[in-house]
Protein backbone atom coordinates (compact mmCIF):
# COMPACT_ATOMS: atom_id res chain seq x y z
CA UNK A 1 0.00 0.00 0.00
CA UNK A 2 2.52 2.35 0.17
CA UNK A 3 2.28 3.63 -3.45
CA UNK A 4 -1.48 5.04 -2.04
CA UNK A 5 0.15 6.25 0.76
CA UNK A 6 2.61 8.19 -1.20
CA UNK A 7 0.44 9.14 -3.64
CA UNK A 8 -2.26 10.44 -0.99
CA UNK A 9 0.27 12.86 0.40
CA UNK A 10 1.51 14.73 -2.67
CA UNK A 11 -2.41 15.06 -3.72
CA UNK A 12 -2.59 16.32 0.18
CA UNK A 13 -0.01 19.49 -1.17
CA UNK A 14 2.49 18.20 1.79
CA UNK A 15 4.67 18.04 -1.49
CA UNK A 16 6.17 21.17 -2.78
CA UNK A 17 7.88 22.44 -5.88
CA UNK A 18 9.69 25.33 -4.27
CA UNK A 19 10.47 26.66 -0.75
CA UNK A 20 7.32 27.73 0.87
CA UNK A 21 6.46 29.90 4.29
CA UNK A 22 4.11 27.60 5.99
CA UNK A 23 2.72 28.46 9.73
CA UNK A 24 5.88 26.89 11.19
CA UNK A 25 8.27 28.34 9.13
CA UNK A 26 10.02 28.27 5.81
CA UNK A 27 10.73 24.61 4.20
CA UNK A 28 12.96 23.37 2.00
CA UNK A 29 10.98 21.48 -1.08
CA UNK A 30 14.34 19.39 -2.03
CA UNK A 31 14.90 17.90 2.00
CA UNK A 32 11.31 17.42 2.54
CA UNK A 33 11.61 15.13 -1.11
CA UNK A 34 14.69 13.63 -0.10
CA UNK A 35 12.78 12.40 2.71
CA UNK A 36 10.15 11.11 0.86
CA UNK A 37 12.32 9.34 -1.54
CA UNK A 38 14.02 7.43 1.80
CA UNK A 39 10.34 6.43 3.06
CA UNK A 40 9.27 5.18 -0.35
CA UNK A 41 12.28 3.03 -0.24
CA UNK A 42 11.39 2.22 3.20
CA UNK A 43 7.88 1.02 2.84
CA UNK A 44 9.42 -0.99 -0.03
CA UNK A 45 9.91 -4.71 0.34
CA UNK A 46 12.31 -4.70 -2.49
CA UNK A 47 14.76 -2.60 -3.77
CA UNK A 48 13.74 -0.04 -6.33
CA UNK A 49 14.89 1.78 -9.64
CA UNK A 50 15.12 5.01 -10.42
CA UNK A 51 12.33 5.07 -12.40
CA UNK A 52 10.08 3.35 -10.21
CA UNK A 53 10.23 5.51 -7.48
CA UNK A 54 10.13 8.82 -9.48
CA UNK A 55 7.05 7.22 -10.80
CA UNK A 56 5.48 6.24 -7.73
CA UNK A 57 6.45 9.56 -6.00
CA UNK A 58 5.31 11.71 -9.71
CA UNK A 59 8.72 13.49 -9.66
CA UNK A 60 10.60 13.76 -13.04
CA UNK A 61 13.36 10.70 -13.29
CA UNK A 62 16.19 13.58 -13.81
CA UNK A 63 15.58 15.11 -10.37
CA UNK A 64 15.32 11.69 -8.61
CA UNK A 65 18.58 10.66 -9.74
CA UNK A 66 20.26 13.77 -8.24
CA UNK A 67 18.26 13.36 -4.91
CA UNK A 68 18.86 9.23 -4.76
CA UNK A 69 22.63 10.51 -5.83
CA UNK A 70 23.12 12.77 -3.29
CA UNK A 71 21.38 10.23 -0.39
CA UNK A 72 23.72 7.38 -2.17
CA UNK A 73 26.64 9.99 -1.19
CA UNK A 74 25.85 10.91 2.09
CA UNK A 75 25.41 6.54 3.19
CA UNK A 76 21.95 6.97 3.85
CA UNK A 77 21.22 4.82 0.69
CA UNK A 78 22.95 1.83 -0.71
CA UNK A 79 23.27 0.85 -4.46
CA UNK A 80 23.48 -2.33 -6.04
CA UNK A 81 26.18 -2.42 -7.92
CA UNK A 82 24.70 -4.53 -10.80
CA UNK A 83 20.70 -4.26 -10.28
CA UNK A 84 21.67 -0.59 -10.23
CA UNK A 85 18.21 -0.58 -7.23
CA UNK A 86 18.60 1.29 -4.01
CA UNK A 87 17.88 0.31 -0.70
CA UNK A 88 18.55 1.81 2.87
CA UNK A 89 22.17 2.07 4.10
CA UNK A 90 23.38 1.48 7.27
CA UNK A 91 23.87 4.46 8.34
CA UNK A 92 20.32 5.22 8.19
CA UNK A 93 20.00 2.50 10.72
CA UNK A 94 23.06 3.60 12.71
CA UNK A 95 21.03 6.64 13.01
CA UNK A 96 18.17 5.47 13.77
CA UNK A 97 18.96 3.29 16.88
CA UNK A 98 20.92 6.77 18.08
CA UNK A 99 17.07 8.18 17.94
CA UNK A 100 15.70 5.00 20.15
CA UNK A 101 18.00 5.97 22.68
CA UNK A 102 17.06 9.50 22.55
CA UNK A 103 13.33 8.23 23.24
CA UNK A 104 13.36 8.17 26.53
CA UNK A 105 9.53 6.96 26.54
CA UNK A 106 10.67 3.70 24.99
CA UNK A 107 13.66 3.52 27.70
CA UNK A 108 11.73 3.78 30.59
CA UNK A 109 8.64 1.77 29.57
CA UNK A 110 10.63 -1.15 28.42
CA UNK A 111 10.85 -2.63 31.72
CA UNK A 112 7.11 -2.32 32.28
CA UNK A 113 6.59 -4.17 28.59
CA UNK A 114 9.26 -7.15 30.09
CA UNK A 115 6.46 -7.27 33.09
CA UNK A 116 3.37 -7.46 31.16
CA UNK A 117 4.80 -10.12 28.73
CA UNK A 118 5.88 -12.62 31.82
CA UNK A 119 2.40 -11.88 33.07
CA UNK A 120 0.35 -12.88 29.86
CA UNK A 121 2.36 -14.57 27.84
CA UNK A 122 1.84 -12.84 25.01
CA UNK A 123 3.81 -10.28 23.16
CA UNK A 124 3.51 -6.66 24.86
CA UNK A 125 3.90 -3.30 22.99
CA UNK A 126 4.58 0.10 23.25
CA UNK A 127 2.99 2.49 20.72
CA UNK A 128 2.77 6.51 20.53
CA UNK A 129 0.58 8.15 17.95
CA UNK A 130 2.15 9.83 15.20
CA UNK A 131 0.79 11.64 12.07
CA UNK A 132 -2.68 9.91 12.53
CA UNK A 133 -1.19 6.58 12.90
CA UNK A 134 0.34 4.28 15.97
CA UNK A 135 4.02 3.93 15.97
CA UNK A 136 5.22 0.75 17.15
CA UNK A 137 8.42 2.14 19.06
CA UNK A 138 9.09 -0.61 21.88
CA UNK A 139 8.36 -4.47 22.01
CA UNK A 140 8.49 -7.81 24.11
CA UNK A 141 8.20 -10.84 22.03
CA UNK A 142 6.67 -13.56 23.40
CA UNK A 143 8.08 -16.66 23.82
CA UNK A 144 5.23 -19.03 22.41
CA UNK A 145 5.88 -20.81 19.48
CA UNK A 146 3.34 -18.91 17.55
CA UNK A 147 3.27 -15.21 17.97
CA UNK A 148 2.70 -11.88 17.27
CA UNK A 149 5.68 -9.60 16.36
CA UNK A 150 5.77 -5.56 14.36
CA UNK A 151 8.90 -4.22 13.70
CA UNK A 152 9.79 -1.55 15.88
CA UNK A 153 9.15 2.00 13.82
CA UNK A 154 6.60 0.17 12.07
CA UNK A 155 2.88 1.79 11.59
CA UNK A 156 -0.61 0.80 11.68
CA UNK A 157 -4.09 2.59 11.31
CA UNK A 158 -5.97 4.12 14.44
CA UNK A 159 -8.99 2.88 13.70
CA UNK A 160 -8.33 -0.98 13.34
CA UNK A 161 -5.94 -1.04 16.34
CA UNK A 162 -6.80 -1.31 19.84
CA UNK A 163 -3.58 1.62 20.73
CA UNK A 164 -5.13 3.40 17.87
CA UNK A 165 -8.42 3.58 19.05
CA UNK A 166 -7.12 3.61 22.55
CA UNK A 167 -5.19 7.14 21.99
CA UNK A 168 -7.64 8.51 20.03
CA UNK A 169 -10.19 8.13 22.98
CA UNK A 170 -8.66 10.05 25.02
CA UNK A 171 -7.93 12.93 22.95
CA UNK A 172 -9.71 15.90 23.70
CA UNK A 173 -12.86 15.82 21.52
CA UNK A 174 -11.65 18.41 19.12
CA UNK A 175 -8.74 16.87 18.42
CA UNK A 176 -10.59 13.61 17.67
CA UNK A 177 -12.99 15.68 15.34
CA UNK A 178 -10.01 16.93 13.76
CA UNK A 179 -7.97 13.34 13.24
CA UNK A 180 -11.29 11.48 12.31
CA UNK A 181 -11.63 14.50 9.44
CA UNK A 182 -8.32 13.40 8.45
CA UNK A 183 -8.13 9.48 8.24
CA UNK A 184 -9.60 6.88 6.35
CA UNK A 185 -11.21 4.12 7.80
CA UNK A 186 -10.26 1.40 5.45
CA UNK A 187 -12.35 -1.69 5.57
CA UNK A 188 -9.24 -4.89 6.47
CA UNK A 189 -11.60 -7.62 7.73
CA UNK A 190 -14.74 -8.05 8.42
CA UNK A 191 -14.83 -6.78 11.72
CA UNK A 192 -13.15 -3.42 10.85
CA UNK A 193 -15.10 -0.61 11.96
CA UNK A 194 -15.79 1.42 8.64
CA UNK A 195 -17.84 4.58 9.72
CA UNK A 196 -17.62 7.51 11.90
CA UNK A 197 -20.31 6.46 14.06
CA UNK A 198 -19.51 3.32 14.98
CA UNK A 199 -15.54 4.75 15.96
CA UNK A 200 -17.09 7.80 18.13
CA UNK A 201 -19.59 4.84 19.93
CA UNK A 202 -16.07 2.72 20.28
CA UNK A 203 -14.45 5.46 21.82
CA UNK A 204 -16.46 6.41 24.11
CA UNK A 205 -16.83 2.75 25.40
CA UNK A 206 -13.24 2.67 25.54
CA UNK A 207 -12.73 6.16 28.02
CA UNK A 208 -15.42 4.94 29.92
CA UNK A 209 -13.40 1.36 30.39
CA UNK A 210 -10.16 2.38 30.19
CA UNK A 211 -8.65 -0.33 27.61
CA UNK A 212 -9.82 -1.32 24.21
CA UNK A 213 -9.84 -4.43 22.16
CA UNK A 214 -8.85 -4.79 18.34
CA UNK A 215 -11.02 -7.86 18.11
CA UNK A 216 -9.50 -9.18 14.47
CA UNK A 217 -9.91 -5.87 12.73
CA UNK A 218 -6.84 -5.28 11.43
CA UNK A 219 -5.83 -8.86 10.59
CA UNK A 220 -8.13 -12.30 10.63
CA UNK A 221 -7.03 -14.21 13.54
CA UNK A 222 -4.96 -11.47 15.75
CA UNK A 223 -6.47 -9.82 18.86
CA UNK A 224 -5.19 -7.22 21.15
CA UNK A 225 -5.97 -5.27 24.33
CA UNK A 226 -4.15 -1.72 25.27
CA UNK A 227 -4.93 0.80 28.04
CA UNK A 228 -3.28 4.41 27.96
CA UNK A 229 -0.11 5.74 29.51
CA UNK A 230 -0.72 8.95 30.74
CA UNK A 231 1.89 11.93 31.81
CA UNK A 232 1.84 14.25 34.97
CA UNK A 233 -0.74 16.57 33.35
CA UNK A 234 -3.31 13.28 32.01
CA UNK A 235 -2.64 13.29 28.69
CA UNK A 236 -2.38 10.12 27.27
CA UNK A 237 1.13 9.84 25.57
CA UNK A 238 1.47 5.94 24.83
CA UNK A 239 -0.62 2.75 25.08
CA UNK A 240 0.60 -0.61 25.73
CA UNK A 241 -1.01 -3.49 24.48
CA UNK A 242 -0.50 -7.37 24.36
CA UNK A 243 -1.07 -9.12 20.99
CA UNK A 244 -1.22 -12.56 20.32
CA UNK A 245 -3.62 -15.24 18.02
CA UNK A 246 -7.24 -14.98 18.62
CA UNK A 247 -7.53 -18.74 19.28
CA UNK A 248 -5.56 -17.81 22.64
CA UNK A 249 -7.63 -14.86 23.73
CA UNK A 250 -10.49 -16.90 25.35
CA UNK A 251 -13.25 -14.74 27.61
CA UNK A 252 -11.12 -16.53 30.96
CA UNK A 253 -7.31 -15.15 29.76
CA UNK A 254 -9.22 -11.86 28.42
CA UNK A 255 -10.74 -11.33 31.96
CA UNK A 256 -7.27 -12.05 33.56
CA UNK A 257 -5.17 -10.19 30.80
CA UNK A 258 -7.68 -6.87 31.12
CA UNK A 259 -6.71 -6.80 34.84
CA UNK A 260 -2.95 -7.44 34.13
CA UNK A 261 -2.80 -4.64 31.48
CA UNK A 262 -4.53 -1.92 33.18
CA UNK A 263 -2.51 -2.88 36.14
CA UNK A 264 0.75 -2.50 34.07
CA UNK A 265 -0.13 0.74 31.98
CA UNK A 266 -1.26 2.26 35.65
CA UNK A 267 2.19 1.47 36.90
CA UNK A 268 4.10 3.39 33.80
Amino acid sequence: HYQQYFRAIKLGGILMATKKETKTGKTIASVRKAVEVIEYIAHSKTELGVTEISKGLGYGVSATYHLLNTLKQSNIIEQDKISKKFKLGLKLWQIGMLAYDQNHISISLKPYLKELKNLTGETANLTIMDNHQIVYIAQEESDNLVRMFTKTGAAAPLHCTAAGKVLLAFKPKKVQESIMDKIELTKYTDNTITTRDELIEEMKIIKERGYGFDREERETGVSCIGAPVFNLRGEAIACITISGPTTRFTEINKEKWIKDVLQVSGEA
